[in-house]
């Protein structure tokens, strides 16, 4: 066999090896989260955004999720928040009687903005008033 044959024959190996190992080699599972801490006079207020994607791993759907869970917000419990991730609002939620609340987002009912460290995600009152970021 001449060297070009072999060159050839080890490249097609090579292509037949990761063609049949695609799906695993893109599968994958990412989270990304996000601290929140309050701001003006809400400053005991904090929470966290987590974003979680899930690709191509066996015996789990392909997904995007967004949880935004806030804690000891100095609000009367039933105060709305709305959930801003950038300038999109995504959401809202009423605060509990531990004046805690959250709101999830799961792609298989709705579009879901991906976070990463850096993105901005903020709470506000209905009236627009700024209480977490």
């Amino acid at each position: 066999m001449s060297s070009r044959s072999s060159w050839l024959v080890h490249c097609l190996f090579i292509i037949a090896i990761s063609h049949g190992c695609s799906t695993e080699i893109w599968a994958y599972k990412r989270e990304s989260r996000v601290p929140l801490v309050g701001c003006h006079a809400y400053f005991a207020a904090h929470g966290s955004a987590r974003y979680l994607s899930v690709r191509n791993i066996a015996s789990t759907r392909n997904h995007d999720e967004l949880i935004v869970e806030i804690k000891n917000v100095p609000l009367p419990p039933g105060t709305t928040l709305v959930v801003y991730v950038g300038d999109e609002l995504i959401g809202d939620f009423k605060l509990d009687a531990r004046q805690s609340g959250s709101v999830k987002l799961d792609s298989e009912k709705r579009f879901v903005p991906s976070i990463e460290p850096g993105s901005m995600v903020t709470l506000k009152t209905v009236e627009g008033k700024l209480v977490c970021w």
